[in-house]
């Protein structure tokens, strides 16, 4: 009796703790739960980030849009920087190193153009989407070197190809406000009949970057986009290197020849080809056809006889070989040939 009586005491001993044991166990399983779910949460938002990461916000930026933006910032630079620098002259061996800034074609004086040239056509832009209102050939009272766009005023005009901006002037009787392009794979691009400029001489352009407003000045009849595209000064017919229907190149690369610059059955003598006079007289051999020429890139602070004595020749002779006088404003960046 007396063992019975001690095991009901320690049962009510036990029950008598068993509200203080509920109050510290149910919060911990409470506690418990809650850091499962935490945890679920975490993988949760952990995967929504993922799923968010390749896909940009309103301002065009990644997850870790900061570092991502400036590395595609860098990258733009790198492929700006690629084009030209800014004092670089595209195409200049095959040029000769004449950069005329008043004439479209200012290379006459140039010897031996090379029999054949591949131009590569790969970032090819059309200048305007218009259609085609007059073909390149031969009129009633004189040639007509390029291809007519329909435009109307103010229509934005693009760069065909890579480049920089070699001639911007006015002609009343013929292109009116006009752009010439030399571009790095070789061809010149002229833009005739504008209404407004958008770049600068010597200004760096891109393929399709706008360079000009489309309008109707000079010798005109209506608003269109005259384009010429021409080789050391020789225009060749659009429609030989680009599709205007499909307004793609028919290839991604033309090679120049002399049948380039057929104009109709009786054939042309690419001697005459010239719709504008140049000031150099100085005969310039071709590099990809006879040889090297020497020629000095301008620096700042160079004179016409620093330059002379350094290649142990004298300024009458400089400027007979380029077609300047002994007062002409040396401009960096530009080549002077030396012999």
């Amino acid at each position: 009796m007396q063992g019975r009586k001690h095991t009901l005491t320690d049962s009510f001993k036990r029950l008598k703790y068993l509200p203080l044991a509920a109050m510290f166990l149910i919060p911990m399983s409470g506690f418990a739960q809650s850091s499962k779910n935490q945890e679920s949460n975490t993988e949760r938002a952990e995967l929504k980030y993922k799923q968010r990461h390749s896909r940009s916000n309103s301002n065009n930026l990644y997850a870790d849009g900061i570092k991502i933006k400036r590395d595609l910032s860098l990258l733009k630079e790198i492929q700006e920087e690629r084009i030209l620098a800014e004092g670089e002259i595209p195409a200049d061996d095959l040029y000769g190193g004449i950069w005329n800034n008043r004439y479209v074609n200012a290379y006459r004086s140039i010897e031996n153009a090379p029999d054949t040239f591949w131009v590569d056509l790969s970032n090819y832009t059309m200048p305007t989407m218009g259609h085609v209102t007059s073909n390149y050939g031969p009129r009633r009272r004189r040639m007509h070197y390029g291809i007519d766009l329909k435009v109307q005023v103010g229509d934005t005009i693009y760069a065909a190809f890579d480049g920089k901006v070699r001639v911007k002037q006015y002609e009343r009787r013929g292109y009116g406000y006009y752009l010439t392009l030399r571009h790095t794979n070789g061809l010149e691009t002229v833009y005739g009949h504008l209404s407004k400029f958008l770049v600068d001489e010597d200004q760096v352009v891109k393929s399709g970057e706008p360079i000009a407003l489309g309008g109707n000045t000079g010798r005109s009849t209506g608003s269109h986009l005259h384009l010429e595209f021409r080789f050391l000064g020789n225009p060749i017919n659009p429609s030989f290197i680009v599709d205007f229907n499909n307004k793609v190149c028919h290839k991604d690369t033309y090679l120049v020849t002399a049948r380039s610059y057929d104009r109709s059955s009786k054939g042309v003598n690419i001697n005459t080809l010239a719709s504008s006079p140049t000031r150099s007289k100085a005969n310039v051999k071709n590099k990809y056809a006879s040889g090297n020429v020497k020629y000095h890139r301008v620096k700042k602070g160079d004179t016409l006889g620093a330059i002379a004595r350094k290649y142990k020749t004298t300024v009458s002779k400089l400027c007979s070989l380029n077609g300047i006088s002994s007062k002409t404003i040396l401009r960096e960046g530009k080549s002077i040939r030396t012999s």
